[in-house]
């Protein structure tokens, strides 16, 4: 408790400076704020190819050519409903191979348009790693925002993709081969 006739004294210091005090409060505010909310992390072994603002529900597609089949792919990742990591919705492709799921049990297979697609598939992911191949000619499209991945990242790098706070993800990143 303060002293009696320090009372006048904070009260005078708090009449003279009461803006400075309010846009000080209100800055230290919203910079916990902005740091407790969840952000995708795109981190390379050089560093984070992009930092964007995670929301429920936000689709993260990762559209690439089949190493095998040489035909296109397109998974199509939400945000989770935590926002603490991601589920795989949707797989659409031009043809049957190898690694590609096919059976009921994974989701709602059909075919339209000349695409197979498993819808309604509910893997769950706290991080996915992705690598840039020399055929696959990938893209990353992160909410509106599309990465085109052959740019950005040297050619067999790796990309990790996680969620966390903006002050808990610079500390999570991990040291990559």
């Amino acid at each position: 408790m303060l002293p009696a006739e320090s009372v006048p004294v904070f009260m005078n210091f708090l009449k003279k400076y009461r803006y400075s005090v309010a846009v000080v409060v209100i800055t230290v505010l919203a910079a916990a704020w902005l740091l407790t909310r969840p952000f995708l992390f795109g981190q390379t072994k050089e560093g984070f190819l992009f930092i964007q603002r995670a929301e429920p529900g936000m689709p993260v597609v990762m559209a690439y050519m089949h190493s095998a089949m040489r035909t296109p792919i397109e998974e199509t990742l939400l945000i989770n409903e935590n926002s603490d990591g991601l589920i795989l919705k949707q797989l659409r492709y031009r043809t049957y191979g190898a690694g590609l799921p096919y059976l009921a049990s994974e989701g709602r297979f059909r075919e339209e348009n000349g695409w197979f697609i498993l819808d309604d598939m509910d893997r769950r992911f706290r991080e996915v790693s992705i690598r840039n191949g020399v055929i696959n000619n990938g893209t990353l499209t992160v909410g509106n925002t599309l990465y085109r991945l052959p740019d950005l990242m040297p050619l067999g790098s790796e990309l990790r993709l996680y969620i966390a706070p903006l002050y808990r993800g610079f500390w999570m990143k991990k040291e990559m081969r």
